[in-house]
């Protein structure tokens, strides 16, 4: 599902726009998560009086609303907390982490805001709680553009290699995102080795700073931005449940 984004403009100064500190240079991510209580209590307390009332009329979703099958849980409305951007070679690079105002939305009232125009800019389906630093690419520090990038947190090193080789490189991605509401469409396929390492050398020093868990894992269709011909780890495969063996029922003598 789509989450609504912020567009920003060079002309105007606002807390939301990109902030270029010094030269773009490497800067530690903020380790303190932006105060979203007041809000998240009063959208909570919304959608728990919603899911109360359509409970309480007995309201039920047509046959035309089929949630997802997969796992996970529904959310509602996000907030970003940005970093400065980093000067890359000919662009930049965002560091951005999303919050759900609301974790946890019950399925009725998904159902219920289904039946409104527009309701996928702000519910989402999540795979796991929140969403972690990711990075926007920026071709310029006043326009946004629609390619997202994340590292492969599944990824996991193999045997160490012998001494002379250097070590293996977690791999970082690049993927459409928000498109038609981005400032620009960017062209990732258009990008050389130079641009694509100087992204991933500007970003790595996030990962001796902050767990591997805290970022966001690329889609599992995006594609490399370095090393190249890298793959994204597939999801690992859910595990089945031991089945219980049936006893036959005891006759009564």
């Amino acid at each position: 599902m789509a989450i609504r984004e912020f567009a920003f403009h060079a002309e105007e100064s606002r807390p939301g726009d990109p902030v270029l500190i010094g030269d773009g240079d490497w800067r530690e991510l903020p380790r303190e998560a932006p105060d979203i209580g007041p809000i998240s209590d009063r959208v909570s307390r919304i959608v728990a009086d919603l899911d109360e009332v359509l409970r309480h009329d007995n309201w039920r979703p047509d046959r035309t609303f089929e949630p997802p099958a997969d796992e996970g849980h529904w959310s509602i409305g996000s907030t970003e907390q940005r970093a400065p951007i980093r000067k890359i070679h000919r662009g930049y690079l965002e560091p951005i982490r999303r919050f759900s105002l609301v974790e946890h939305v019950p399925d009725l009232v998904v159902a219920f805001l289904a039946r409104i125009p527009g309701w996928d800019d702000y519910v989402k389906r999540e795979y796991h709680q929140g969403v972690g630093w990711h990075y926007h690419y920026l071709p310029d520090p006043g326009r946004r553009s629609d390619v997202l990038l994340a590292w492969d947190t599944r990824w996991q090193e193999s045997a160490p290699p012998p001494t002379k080789k250097p070590l293996p490189l977690r791999p970082f991605f690049g993927e459409k995102h928000g498109e038609g509401k981005a400032d620009v469409q960017a062209k990732p396929w258009l990008w050389g080795d130079k641009k694509k390492e100087s992204m991933y050398g500007l970003c790595a020093p996030d990962l001796r700073k902050w767990s591997i868990h805290e970022f966001r894992c690329a889609s599992s269709d995006a594609e490399a931005v370095w090393p190249p011909g890298a793959v994204v780890t597939p999801m690992p495969a859910p595990t089945a449940s031991p089945r219980t063996k049936a006893t036959k029922p005891k006759r009564r003598r």
